[in-house]
């Protein structure tokens, strides 16, 4: 057995780090478990592909002020990439089996949308309506009891606003963020969602929209890591941990244990579940950790032979409605107007279908055959140069938290709750922010219940 610490820190990522650094910056000594081979979590910067090619954290808001912080606190560079995105919003729709340019949506006869709201995009056009006819005053308020009745599916929610069947499966049908369509995510999610993004949007400076950092994001957690007074033990993973009066205990797969005064756990709930805790979770905490879904996503990388979208005249990306998902191209920060390589981003149905293929190899020919289809200028030019499935990945089992409807009102508020000398962390435990500065925010409430036990 290991030399009994302070902490234990179940988790390096981002939410795990940033809790062993600021304990470390109180005195405490903390020891940092990962499973993995590798630091980061869900930020993962898929060096081998070329600069810039990010599986997980792809971006970083412009109003994150935590993880730009943490980022100049380790001398990481950030990069502008505002230009990026400008090209990202040129992409091209496919509608049963049709392109359709941006500038002929809102007079196409496959256009569903409301008559006031003809011009919106499909993919962004339930963001809008989240932003624009969002109760919330603030991000906060959404676990708040008084907004309830607002934890119904996101489809009972748009029909409320009088969308049509045909509008709701266009605007919240297709490769969906959260859940599989939407019946199957909480309206209070995404207006949580929506008041978030008016409040980043309240935050930026300059016209500045977005950031990633200078040869990956993944250089973050990696340089928290490195920061650490003791090193993070990579490949220990934890199969049960026991909390007691004195302490906790925690068990590994390959027979080491672990003890010390406090647990901060910043797994998701996806993983968690799988680890035996002594005393069990009971109640709603017990049920959100049992039931919580995690996003299902693929994300395929393609490179190209040549740039056949100058051939054919659409955008070099396209959203779609076929198992390819978000095609986008991916531009080199240093110089915008080069695609270095095709992502198709495969969500929810579209993923956990991928998933179920006998190979990254064949699930590469079948996104380039949806490709193909679509745009026969396409043919024979992509080829398969990397995969990466969340869904599939067993220390990560999805890409990111969601609430079912229903499920908000009653698991928000409590399933972070401290457990015996458990404290957990992640973002899908945020209560007023998202993503990345979620992540860091809930490793922040974690560390402040700690150091409340030693100041008694």
């Amino acid at each position: 057995m290991s030399k009994a610490a302070d902490v234990i820190v179940i988790g390096a990522g981002l939410a795990g780090l940033h809790a062993a650094s600021l304990l470390e910056g109180k005195g405490l000594s903390v020891r940092v478990l990962e499973a993995q081979q590798r630091v980061g979590g869900r930020i993962h910067s898929m060096r081998q592909l070329g600069e810039n090619a990010e599986a997980g954290g792809t971006y970083i808001g412009a109003g994150y002020q935590r993880i730009r912080q943490t980022a100049a606190r380790h001398g990481i560079k950030l990069v502008d990439v505002t230009p990026l995105l400008e090209f990202f919003r040129e992409q091209d729709f496919v509608l049963e089996g049709q392109i359709i340019r941006q500038a002929d949506w809102a007079t196409h006869a496959l256009n569903p949308f409301p008559e006031r709201d003809r011009q919106h995009l499909p993919w962004n056009y339930h963001r809008v309506l989240t932003m624009r006819d969002n109760p919330l005053a603030a991000p906060e308020e959404w676990t708040d009891a008084k907004h309830a009745a607002l934890d119904i599916s996101m489809h009972a929610w748009l029909k409320s606003l009088g969308l049509s069947e045909a509008a709701i499966r266009v605007a919240y049908g297709i490769n969906t963020s959260f859940g599989d369509d939407a019946h199957d995510v909480s309206a209070l999610l995404m207006l949580f969602r929506g008041a978030f993004s008016k409040a980043q949007r309240a935050l930026m400076r300059d016209g500045v929209l977005g950031f990633t950092a200078e040869r990956g994001v993944q250089r973050i957690p990696e340089a928290m890591a490195a920061s650490l007074e003791a090193s993070v033990e990579l490949e220990q993973c934890v199969t049960a941990i026991e909390s007691h009066d004195a302490g906790v205990q925690v068990h590994c797969s390959n027979g080491r244990r672990f003890t010390g005064r406090h647990l901060v756990c910043s797994l998701p709930f996806s993983v968690l579940r799988g680890i035996s805790i002594d005393p069990p979770l009971e109640g709603l905490q017990a049920d959100a950790v049992d039931k919580l879904p995690s996003q299902a996503i693929t994300q395929v990388y393609l490179s190209v032979k040549q740039p056949f979208w100058e051939e054919d005249g659409y955008s070099a990306s396209l959203f779609t409605d076929t198992l390819a998902g978000m095609v986008a191209g991916v531009r080199a920060y240093d110089d915008p107007d080069r695609v270095t390589h095709l992502s198709a981003w495969a969500m929810g149905a579209n993923a956990m279908t991928l998933d179920r293929l006998a190979s990254d190899a064949e699930a590469g020919r079948q996104v380039i055959a949806a490709i193909e289809r679509i745009r026969p200028a396409a043919t024979g030019q992509l080829e398969l140069i990397g995969l990466h499935s969340w869904g599939a990945d067993p220390y990560a089992k999805g890409a990111w938290a969601y609430f079912k409807p229903g499920q908000v009102h009653p698991w928000a508020r409590v399933m972070g709750r401290t457990h015996g000398k458990i404290h957990f962390c992640g973002e899908h435990l945020a209560a007023s922010a998202r993503g990345m500065e979620g992540a860091l925010e809930t490793a922040e409430s974690a560390v402040e219940a700690i150091l409340g036990t030693y100041a008694v």
